[in-house]
């Protein structure tokens, strides 16, 4: 059984925008589960007197609010702010609560291109693909050509989220990107992927032939390839594609219709949710 949490303050009518995770919280409780799960994208900025007259004003936590005002006078740690925050709340076990303010503090030896691209890392995690986009692209703009490594990995997830919304040649543009960048085989067997995604089986065949290397690494992408079909054959979604076939076969068309515009219709409502701003 799990344990009882019992919530402290007010639920709000208006939220407040935590920035940095993109997020609306509408209760002390939500504000702590939004810095825990996002403790790495969290910094300075959440040291604001905004959130304090929030806590406030909206969710009736005065004690709360004093204590942070207090604090941003001292010009303490961020550990020490998010801390006062889990500890008053009591959202957190001490040893979970530790741990989130160990990870603030190891965060602060991130670069700031590094918090940038965890939080880019963040959206695309969490399906918000075209948001982690416009933010990979933001990112580089801005990246010294000094920092091939971090580049090579903004590039490596940058052609993951293309992936994820079915855009396979800009995938495969942005892995092979991230290869010329560190020559990774990771990176390059991202790009033979997308490529064999997006090419008829013709032209990746010709694609394939014209290099040695993509020879014997695009062995390794069809091994890949094989596996994810025999884990799809034993997926809900593969039985419904079969008992298709059975309608097909004994020409019950109206059935296979039906069936057809209901997962068409959820494949276009999940397309829309991933590239959702």
């Amino acid at each position: 059984m799990g344990k009882v949490l019992l919530c402290v303050g007010k639920y709000a009518k208006t939220p407040y925008f935590v920035e940095k995770s993109y997020h609306n919280v509408y209760s002390a409780e939500e504000l702590c589960y939004c810095l825990m799960q996002n403790v790495y994208l969290v910094d300075r900025e959440i040291m604001d007197s905004r959130l304090a007259d929030w806590l406030e004003q909206e969710c009736e936590l005065k004690e709360l609010a004093e204590e942070l005002r207090t604090l941003l006078k001292e010009e303490c740690r961020i550990s020490d702010f998010v801390g006062a925050i889990l500890d008053y709340v009591g959202y957190a076990g001490r040893e979970e609560a530790e741990q989130v303010k160990l990870g603030l503090q190891n965060g602060t030896n991130l670069s700031i291109y590094e918090k940038k691209k965890v939080r880019a890392d963040y959206f695309a995690e969490n399906g918000k693909y075209v948001l982690s986009l416009r933010s990979y692209d933001a990112l580089l703009e801005e990246l010294p050509e000094s920092e091939t490594v971090l580049r090579a990995k903004i590039y490596h997830n940058k052609g993951t989220a293309y992936a994820r919304i079915f855009r396979f040649a800009e995938a495969a543009e942005s892995f092979k990107l991230a290869f010329d960048c560190d020559g990774t085989e990771e990176s390059y067997i991202g790009y033979l992927a997308s490529s064999r995604m997006r090419m008829s089986e013709t032209e990746y065949v010709d694609f394939i032939a014209r290099s040695t290397q993509d020879y014997e690494i695009s062995l390794k992408v069809e091994k890949q390839f094989e596996e994810i079909n025999r884990q799809f054959d034993d997926t809900d979604e593969s039985r419904v594609l079969a008992g298709l076939r059975v309608y097909k076969e004994e020409k019950d068309m109206v059935s296979y219709c039906t069936q057809i515009e209901s997962i068409v219709g959820t494949l276009k409502e999940r397309y829309r949710e991933d590239v959702l701003e």
